[in-house]
C-alpha cells in the first residue's frame, strides 16, 4: 500500500495526489458482467480494509432486447471465484486513504475538506479514471478536454480501529455542447450534453443500480447499497459518513460569461443563461415560440445554484431518497472562478426565504475548490461534437454526437434501439419502473406518463417551484422546465 495512501488527514495536506490505476475484475466470460467494487457499496465495515466478503454483489447490464420499452436489464448475482477476491483486494489497497476526523454525509465542517490533500486527490482519481476508461478507445482522448466526475466519499474502519476514506469515482461524463435540432418528444434524445450534465445523469443511473441492490430479496445484495432506511420518513437516506463530491477541469459556462465580459462585481445576482442553437443566451432574450420548439438548456453554473437546494437525485429518484447534495466541487481552473463560483451557487439566491422549504429541503452550502489538473488541457476543435459517459457498473463507454442527441456510430457501447442513449429519459424511466415494483410502489407504476411520475414528486416539486420564483423575484429571470418532452410513455 502506497505510504501517501496510510497517512492521517492531518498529515496529507502536503502529499501529491495519488496516481490511481483501475483494475477491471474478471471472473466471468458473458461480456455483460461489470463486477461492483465491493469497498464502495460497504462504508460501515469494520475490519480490515483488505477483506472482502466470500460473496460480491455482480451488477449485469444486458443489451436491450425490447425495441419497445427500453428496457435495460439489471441482475444481481453472486460469485466466489478467489480471484475476483484477489484483485479486489489489491484495488481495495490502492483506493483507502486514512483520516482520523470522523465525516458525515450532511454536515462535514469546511475544513474537512478544505485540504491540498482533498482536492488533489478527487482530481488525479477522475482523471485517472477517465484515461483508464479511454486506454481501448484512445482516439476520444481529446473528449477529455470537458469533463466531470462524481466522487463517492466513504468512512470505513481499519484492522487498528482508525477511521480511513474510501474515494471512489461513481461517475463521470465529458462534453460541451447541447442539440441542436428541434425538441424531441419520445424521451429518447439527449437535449444536454455538457460535462457536468452527462456526469450527473451518468450519477442518476449508478442510484438506481444502488436502489436495485438494496429492495433485493438476498440480504447480501441489500447490504452493498450505499443507502439505508431512515427513520424519519419512507425516503432512504445515504448511508452514514458517506458524502458526494463533484470534479470538473473546466469552469462551468454561464459564471465564465460574466467573468469574460467584465460583469462580475461581487454581486452574485447574475441573471440565468440558456444553451441554445450553439449559443448562450440570457434567459431574457428567449421568446415563447423558442422554448417551445428549440432546446434551451440552463446553463451548469445555474444547474448548480439550482442544485443547493433541490439536489441532484432530481424529481423520480426523490420518490425513494432524500435529497442529496454535493458535498464540495473541484474546479480544474483558475483559483478566482472557484470564489466567484461559490458566490453565485450559494449566495445567489439570498437569506431569509429557506425557512419556507419542505421537510428535508436546504440551502445547502457547497464548498468550491480549485486544484489544477494533472495535465495541461489539450485544445481540440475535432471531438468537440463527441460526449462520453460512465458509470459504475457498466462494461464500457458509451459516446453520443451531441449535435443530434444520439449515440455516435463510433461508440464502443450500443444498448439502445435507434441509437438511443441509455441516459435518456426513455431509459431512466425503464429504471424509475424497475425500482418502484421491487419497492412496491404500484401507484407510481399506475401513472400513465413519465410527465405524470415527475408531477407526482409533489415535495420535489414543491422545492423547485420556491427556487424558480425566487429566481423571478431577483430579477435572473425565468427557469423554465421542458414540460412537453415529458410527456411521454412506456
Amino acid at each position: 500500500m502506497s505510504d501517501a495512501a496510510c497517512r492521517p488527514r492531518s498529515e496529507a495536506k502536503s502529499i501529491q495526489p495519488l496516481r490511481m490505476h483501475w483494475v477491471d475484475v474478471e471472473g466471468d466470460d458473458d461480456d455483460d458482467l461489470v463486477s461492483v467494487e465491493a469497498g464502495t457499496l460497504q462504508p460501515e465495515r469494520k475490519s480490515s480494509p483488505n477483506h472482502i466478503p466470500d460473496q460480491l454483489g455482480i451488477l449485469s447490464l444486458s443489451n436491450m432486447s425490447d425495441a419497445d420499452s427500453l428496457d435495460e436489464e439489471l441482475i444481481v448475482q453472486q460469485t466466489k471465484d478467489p480471484e475476483i477476491v484477489k484483485a479486489d483486494t489489491a484495488d481495495l489497497d490502492r483506493d483507502f486513504t486514512k483520516t482520523e476526523t470522523p465525516l458525515t454525509s450532511s454536515s462535514s465542517p469546511h475544513s474537512v475538506w478544505d485540504t491540498d490533500f482533498h482536492k488533489k486527490h478527487v482530481t488525479a482519481i477522475s482523471s485517472d479514471k477517465f484515461d483508464s476508461l479511454l486506454k481501448m478507445s484512445p482516439h476520444f482522448f481529446d473528449c477529455r478536454n470537458h469533463m466531470a466526475a462524481f466522487v463517492l466519499v466513504t468512512e470505513v474502519t481499519d484492522t487498528s480501529g482508525r477511521a480511513c476514506d474510501f474515494y471512489q469515482v461513481v461517475a463521470l461524463g465529458s462534453g460541451r455542447s447541447s442539440c441542436t435540432s428541434w425538441l424531441c418528444f419520445n424521451g429518447t434524445m439527449m437535449h444536454d450534453c455538457h460535462a457536468m450534465i452527462v456526469a450527473k445523469r451518468a450519477l442518476q443511473r449508478f442510484l438506481y443500480k444502488q436502489l436495485l441492490l438494496f429492495f433485493d430479496t438476498d440480504l447480501q445484495a441489500k447490504s452493498l447499497s450505499i443507502f439505508e432506511s431512515c427513520a424519519a420518513g419512507p425516503q432512504l437516506q445515504l448511508k452514514a459518513k458517506t458524502s458526494l463530491h463533484l470534479y470538473t477541469n473546466q469552469c462551468p459556462e454561464g459564471a465564465t460569461m460574466n467573468f469574460n465580459l467584465g460583469r462580475y462585481d461581487h454581486n452574485p445576482c447574475v441573471e440565468l443563461h440558456y444553451h441554445t442553437k450553439g449559443l448562450l443566451v440570457p434567459a431574457a432574450q428567449l421568446k415563447p415560440i423558442h422554448w417551445a420548439t428549440k432546446v434551451c438548456c440552463l446553463s451548469g453554473t445555474d444547474k448548480l445554484c439550482l442544485w443547493t437546494v433541490v439536489g441532484v437525485q432530481g424529481a423520480l429518484l426523490s420518490h425513494f431518497v432524500q435529497p442529496l447534495y454535493i458535498t464540495s466541487v473541484v474546479l480544474g481552473a483558475k483559483k478566482v472562478y472557484a470564489r466567484h463560483l461559490s458566490d453565485i451557487a450559494n449566495k445567489c439566491l439570498g437569506d431569509g426565504w429557506e425557512e419556507i422549504l419542505p421537510p428535508l429541503y436546504k440551502r445547502y452550502e457547497t464548498i468550491f475548490l480549485c486544484c489544477e489538473d494533472i495535465e495541461p488541457i489539450r485544445v481540440s476543435l475535432g471531438e468537440d461534437v463527441l460526449s462520453v459517459n460512465w458509470c459504475l457498473g457498466d462494461k464500457d463507454i458509451e459516446v453520443l454526437d451531441s449535435s443530434k442527441g444520439f449515440i455516435d456510430d463510433s461508440s464502443p457501447s450500443v444498448t439502445g434501439p435507434g441509437f438511443s442513449s441509455r441516459m435518456c429519459k426513455r431509459a431512466l424511466y425503464s429504471f424509475f419502473q424497475r425500482v418502484a415494483k421491487l419497492s412496491g410502489h404500484s401507484d407510481l407504476l399506475d401513472l400513465p406518463t413519465y410527465h405524470g411520475v415527475k408531477m407526482e414528486a409533489g415535495v420535489y416539486q414543491t422545492a423547485k417551484e420556491l427556487v424558480r420564483q425566487h429566481f423571478q423575484s431577483i430579477g435572473a429571470g425565468p427557469c423554465n422546465g421542458k414540460k412537453l418532452v415529458d410527456c411521454f410513455c412506456i
